[in-house]
């Protein structure tokens, strides 16, 4: 099985239109394949409260517009799925990633009443921007993926017992 961590911050609007978008995606997904990733994520990042406009509206490539601009896997790719032994045939996968910065229990709270908004992407992630959120999200929030930009000073700090929360509940099957 490949494993990634590729994501692509999703665009909904360009001034060019939505077929300048749908080709700069296909174009990053067919280099990502020539680098040997497996798949991607799409990510689409909000700040503030969730409403229903945040419904995810990704649509996926289809085959068809991949192999117009690749129309057979290069020799890259080859390489890359034969040194991670994954068959060549493997789709390459393609996924919906919610990210939602999060400062407040209201936004906290949101994040585990089973939102309908939330079933409609494939990941959910949080960015955590103060102590109590992070908090909040090692211990008590369903999500995927807690957020941690070590590029900057963090807002918080990581406590040990609150990290092995986060990855006992992870363990667990919590999400």
């Amino acid at each position: 099985m490949g494993f990634f961590d590729l994501n692509i911050p999703f665009r909904e609007f360009s001034p060019s239109g939505k077929a300048t978008i749908d080709s700069t995606r296909t174009k990053l997904v067919v280099k990502a394949m020539e680098l040997g990733y497996t798949g991607i994520t799409y990510n689409r990042t909000i700040r503030g409260v969730m409403s229903d406009h945040h419904r995810c509206s990704i649509s996926l490539l289809t085959l068809s517009s991949l192999l117009k601009l690749a129309p057979s896997p290069s020799s890259s790719v080859k390489l890359h799925r034969d040194l991670l032994g994954i068959p060549v045939a493997t789709p390459f996968g393609q996924y919906r990633r919610l990210t939602i910065y999060i400062d407040s229990p209201a936004q906290s709270q949101a994040l585990n009443s089973g939102k309908p908004i939330l079933k409609t992407y494939d990941l959910v992630a949080v960015k955590p921007l103060n102590q109590s959120a992070f908090d909040q999200a090692c211990e008590r929030l369903e999500v995927d993926v807690i957020v941690i930009d070590f590029s900057a000073k963090l807002p918080f700090r990581l406590k040990q017992p609150l990290v092995k929360a986060a990855a006992e509940i992870f363990k667990k099957g919590g999400n």
